[in-house]
């Protein structure tokens, strides 16, 4: 038997609807990553947020390799096993292998994340689309 999370998160995403029109297709297809994290105590506010907003920088050098990120604090009051969530949109599983594998990301996760990281569940799966037919 497994059990059930739920992750409530107060996210920022585009806003504006024409790029997101210009990426099309680029939706439809890619690597989903998801990033559920525990930050400590002592870091919530300043230091989580200084993490996140790196990484968030870090994410629009890449645009060849990232179609979107949202990220933000988990603001479900009961279910606190995660404090944060991010979510990015990868164009495909090579371009999720050469982001985590830049120096530039390892130096900003080692910099950033792990002095203020308790926990931390990565996942990602493959986007594709079943079939040709719109529902």
């Amino acid at each position: 038997m497994h059990g059930l999370m739920n992750i409530d998160y107060e996210a920022e995403v585009e806003d504006d609807m024409l790029p997101i029109f210009r990426k099309g297709e680029e939706f439809n297809f890619g690597e989903e990553f998801v990033l559920l994290i525990t930050f400590s105590d002592s870091a919530l506010g300043g230091p989580a947020e200084d993490a996140l907003t790196s990484l968030q920088n870090l994410t629009k050098e890449f645009p060849s390799l990232i179609v979107q990120l949202s990220q933000g604090l988990n603001f479900h009051s009961n279910k606190k096993e995660f404090t944060h969530a991010v979510v990015i949109r990868f164009r495909s599983l090579e371009a999720l292998k050469i982001f985590f594998g830049s120096s530039e990301y390892k130096s900003m996760w080692r910099s950033k994340f792990e002095p203020i990281t308790k926990r931390a569940l990565p996942i990602h799966f493959s986007v594709n689309p079943v079939g040709t037919e719109i529902m």
